[in-house]
């Protein structure tokens, strides 16, 4: 009975996902198999807001960051899968790896599920396995009424994650 109870302790530590939470923003993630699941959680959104949040995997824009990027546009909610090096807004890339599970927007709340690999077969983006540098741009941060990143409002912050102690 000892052990039994010790072994449903361990499995519960053992599968906590991670978060980053900063003035009415929420990035939830964690990795099950080699995919990584997300959730973000925007609050404070107003009926006609419009803007831009991400998640970048990288040191740096001087070096490129391969960035997933959720846009809040004409009401509608879309994530992609983009790359971006230096002061210029990110592009697409070639080959969309983010598999989006739901995307909503009403009452001033957006949310948007969706995942991607650990290990990714594009040459622009990042392997995530083990620790790498990530990068949480903060709120919805202005773009064009074509959904053109503008700069970031705010300097993204900035940790260092061990995807391994992110589990869902």
């Amino acid at each position: 009975m000892v052990s039994k109870i010790i072994r449903i302790i361990l499995v519960n530590v053992e599968s906590t996902p991670c978060t980053f939470v900063t003035n009415g923003q929420q990035i939830t993630y964690g990795v099950r198999g080699n995919t990584i699941h997300f959730r973000v959680v925007l609050t404070g959104i107003p009926p006609t807001g419009s803007g831009w949040t991400a998640i970048g995997f990288g040191n740096s824009m001087f070096s490129g960051l391969d960035v997933i990027v959720v846009r809040v546009l004409n009401g509608r909610v879309i994530v992609t899968d983009e790359f971006v090096r230096g002061f210029q807004s990110p592009v697409p890339d070639r080959q969309n790896n983010v598999q989006v599970y739901g995307l909503r927007y009403e009452n001033g709340v957006v949310v948007a599920s969706f995942s991607r690999s650990v290990f990714s077969t594009e040459q622009m983006d990042a392997n995530l396995s083990g620790c790498s540098p990530w990068k949480f741009s903060v709120g919805l941060n202005r773009m064009s009424p074509q959904g053109h990143l503008f700069h970031h409002s705010q300097t993204p912050f900035h940790r260092v994650v061990c995807i391994n102690q992110c589990t869902v």
